[in-house]
């Protein structure tokens, strides 16, 4: 009989290379043993991605799996610890910013799939995370986006229509704001400090973040499209005031909790968020509603797609049930049991389409999310993703603007500089 075992990370990063150490390792008596690292979704999810591998281990006789949960902010240097005392696990959930950065340094095996075929089964801007050079280094495991939140009543308390542009948002939102401030309730969600409510914005203005020179990323944040895109933003907030003026320095948690309380009238946010705001305030339920995104001067309503690859690594001794353990976590059926859990989608498409249908996604609340995957963009396929988000670079120039610190044409240079160079590093 097959056995597994589960380890919980909590081991001290100095004797991870003794716990990992036997990755993939094929021993005397013909077992092979798979150490895999999950990201932690907590204790009511870890039964979930417990059974997916028990249910490998049953039907491949010789194979266990050491499941590890990992978490926590040092996680990533677990990962970099372990690949640099040639130890890593065999298949981890990997990031999708992270993706590039290990294929890069050459950690990761090149998957058992085809560019072609990935697009056709998974969400494109979630195998652009997992590509380099034209080769596939993970398969696309599960996404999150987000979408157009909105408060039906309030909206048709003030005879507004669902916009549809981003403009219409501007005009929707100061109308909102005059007509509810009695009640305190903001017309739209300002979120300064969350890079993913306006860098995507560049997009839908009909720009990019940085553009590909020869082996390089050269950024492209000082265009007049990604001008005019952090500067419509900024100023919902420093001229039309459509949030309170500590909305410069939000982040999700923030803009999360008050329209939960109810003191927002429209926002974008993801289909986890959504999940817990109506956690939080199930009266809300039957008040909101979802859209996709509006669509931009661009003519596009593309967002960030966040979520995670499964990969296998290089120093895995046993590549061949490896890759077949990551196919069958990648089958949807293997997937849906944890998205589910965290309020996120299947990469898949064919995942996609069967939450939509039959699934959680089939409430017209959260059915929007599905069709905005869609329309999802990855960030530039640069291993040095992570140090410009990672600098605050992007959030400082939309809290400089926000601030009255700098002018525009100033603060996009200093940000297109400041990205550059971390490209080159």
């Amino acid at each position: 009989m097959a056995r597994w075992k589960l380890g919980i990370a909590a081991a001290m990063v100095g004797v991870m290379g003794a716990v990992a150490g036997c990755s993939g390792d094929s021993g005397s008596s013909g077992e092979s043993t798979l150490d895999v690292w999950f990201n932690d979704p907590g204790t009511e999810l870890q039964p979930v991605i417990q059974k997916v591998m028990t249910d490998f281990e049953t039907a491949h006789t010789g194979v266990k799996i050491n499941l590890r949960f990992v978490g926590g902010a040092d996680t990533h240097q677990q990962y970099l610890t372990a690949v640099a005392g040639g130890a890593p696990p065999c298949v981890a959930q990997l990031g999708n910013t992270w993706t590039p950065e290990f294929s890069s340094m050459g950690a990761l095996a090149e998957a058992d799939l085809k560019l072609d075929e990935a697009k056709q089964r998974f969400v494109g801007s979630m195998v652009d995370s997992a590509t380099m050079d034209g080769k596939v280094y993970g398969y696309p495991y599960n996404v999150g986006n987000r979408a157009f939140v909105y408060r039906k009543d309030l909206l048709e308390k003030s005879g507004v229509q669902v916009p549809k542009t981003w403009e219409e948002v501007a005009t929707a939102a100061k109308k909102l704001n005059e007509d509810n401030k009695g009640e305190g309730i903001a017309g739209f969600g300002i979120m300064g400090g969350e890079i993913w409510q306006y860098v995507p914005l560049v997009w839908n203005w009909g720009g990019d973040i940085a553009v590909k020179e020869g082996d390089s990323y050269k950024a492209t944040m000082n265009t007049p499209e990604a001008k005019a895109a952090f500067d419509w933003y900024a100023k919902l907030l420093t001229t039309d005031k459509l949030s309170p003026p500590d909305a410069a320095n939000w982040v999700a948690a923030d803009g999360t909790k008050a329209f939960a309380l109810g003191k927002v009238a429209m926002g974008i946010y993801a289909s986890f968020q959504l999940k817990s705001m109506l956690a939080q305030s199930p009266d809300l339920k039957e008040k909101v509603g979802v859209v996709e995104l509006p669509t931009g001067p661009g003519g596009n309503n593309d967002t960030f797609a966040g979520g995670s690859n499964l990969v296998v690594f290089n120093d895995c001794k046993d590549q061949e049930n490896a890759r077949a353990l990551v196919r069958h976590m990648a089958e949807p059926a293997n997937v849906t049991g944890y998205t589910r859990g965290i309020g996120m989608l299947p990469a898949s498409l064919a995942g996609i389409q069967e939450e939509q249908t039959s699934g959680s996604f089939a409430d017209p609340l959260f059915k929007p999310f599905g069709d905005q995957a869609k329309h999802t963009r990855y960030v530039p396929a640069d291993p040095s993703w992570g140090k410009v988000e990672g600098s605050g670079a992007l959030v400082n120039a939309m809290q400089a603007l926000m601030g009255g610190k700098s002018d525009l044409n100033s603060t996009m240079d200093k940000l297109n500089t400041e990205i550059t160079e971390a490209f080159g590093k």
